[in-house]
């Protein structure tokens, strides 16, 4: 069985007849090419000015732990509506000072995003044997949530605490950037 052979279905391809498909190809990688030129990175985000003032109540929750909570004000995130930090003691005088602990503090905004610091601290009583302490921060962000998920900076600050009372204020002052 012989069968005859249509070339006008399957035949070689003349050169002419892929050339509207090299031109769609070509165009295709052309754009593509083009997306990826103009698709730059980001250019990083400048630091700007972090100040933040927060109140509230401390309170021991284990042999040199403390917690602390509150709320204040901080720019970039307007009303800090909870404050949030443990204060663990890393060493040091706690009659006579200086006392070093480290607190791992969380400012929450009014929308629900967060800042979080890791605060390293030096505090001394106002006077030997004291429950009241005034410390001096250095700190720096670690983490943070929406706007501020990846959150870079760091500063310095004051706290002042009263044991007895089982209150603090604290200020801190640095950059941010997010």
């Amino acid at each position: 069985m012989n069968e005859a052979h249509d070339n006008t279905t399957s035949g070689p391809r003349s050169p002419m007849r892929l050339l509207p498909m090299a031109v769609i190809l070509t165009l295709a990688l052309a754009g593509i090419g083009a997306v990826t030129a103009s698709a730059k990175p980001a250019a990083p985000k400048p630091a700007v000015p972090f100040t933040a003032s927060v109140a509230g109540t401390l309170t021991p929750t284990g042999p040199g732990i403390f917690a602390l909570a509150g709320t204040g004000q901080a720019s970039h995130l307007g009303n800090v509506k909870s404050y949030r930090a443990l204060v663990q003691i890393t060493g040091g005088d706690l009659v006579n000072g200086p006392i070093t602990n480290t607190l791992t503090e969380t400012l929450t905004a009014a929308d629900g995003d967060t800042v979080t610091i890791l605060c390293n601290q030096v505090a001394n009583p106002v006077s030997p044997g004291s429950p009241v302490l005034n410390g001096t921060d250095t700190w720096t962000v670690i983490g943070g949530t929406g706007r501020f998920r990846n959150a870079t900076g760091s500063g310095t600050g004051h706290t002042h605490a009263d044991l007895q009372a089982g209150t603090f204020t604290k200020e801190l002052t640095g950059s941010i950037t997010y």
